[in-house]
């Protein structure tokens, strides 16, 4: 492994030590702190962690399954490398999955207590980009959770569209293709605040589509939001696209 100097550290991360050394792992697998090329054991990490194997034998069982990482021999374990391709595809199909179920949802009808849970995330957000503090980049990302898990769960229970879940599954299953894959590649063109005050402006214009029922509108919005991700992971075409290599570790 290479730096691990703040291991022990476990994070401002909220949420049970299981889920602080998942989400250390995964951060780890995806910023190269572990090699792609490096056989990885249960016994090796708990130490690097300092903690028991209890907590790092979920976290691996977690991370095979989301497919960050991939079994190895008996008990060892590799970082699981994707083509860009593959994750341009999660990215791409992903906004489009959201964009379909937002735009069914503003048809049906926006639920008030999904409209008042929705109006807590922008608060939230809003209160990320206070001038003169860092954006935090944990509390955006539990809230960006949320804001997208409201829209398609509501969608699901308003509009009676049940498929959306096995497919978000699937997709999720790829690193970067559920809305938690806030990474930032070396090659990305925007600061990481800037980057994160975009997406949340088209947060809010995403629920003032679906108060409004503008289906065709929210599905466009969506598609857009999922940009966001690929000029974060430097994936996107064009203008933003710095052409600086493998964006991630991960990724060939």
């Amino acid at each position: 492994m290479n730096d691990l100097t703040d291991a022990r550290a476990m994070g401002r991360s909220s949420g049970t030590r299981q889920q602080q050394v998942v989400d250390r792992l995964r951060e780890w697998a995806l910023n190269g702190t572990l090699s792609p090329d490096e056989k990885l054991s249960e016994a090796g990490l708990a130490e690097a962690l300092g903690v028991s194997r209890t907590p790092v034998r979920h976290a691996l069982a977690v991370l095979v399954e989301e497919g960050v990482l991939r079994r190895a021999g008996g008990r060892g374990y590799l970082v699981r490398s994707y083509d860009r391709a593959d994750v341009v595809a999660a990215v791409e199909l992903g906004s489009v999955l959201e964009g379909y179920a937002a735009r069914r949802l503003a048809e049906a009808g926006l639920p008030d207590d999904v409209a008042a849970e929705l109006d807590d995330c922008l608060r939230q957000g809003d209160a990320l980009f206070r001038p003169g503090q860092p954006v935090e980049e944990a509390a955006y990302g539990a809230m960006n959770r949320r804001f997208h898990a409201l829209v398609t769960d509501a969608a699901i229970r308003v509009a009676g569209v049940g498929l959306i879940a096995p497919l978000r599954a699937t997709l999720a299953r790829v690193p970067f293709g559920g809305p938690d894959a806030i990474r930032f590649a070396p090659s990305a063109p925007l600061a990481r605040a800037d980057h994160l005050r975009h997406a949340h402006w088209q947060h809010h214009y995403i629920v003032a589509a679906l108060r409004s029922g503008e289906g065709a509108r929210v599905e466009s919005l969506f598609r857009e939001h999922g940009e966001m991700v690929k000029v974060s992971l430097g994936l996107a075409r064009g203008a933003l696209d710095l052409g600086q290599g493998p964006p991630l570790p991960i990724l060939r």
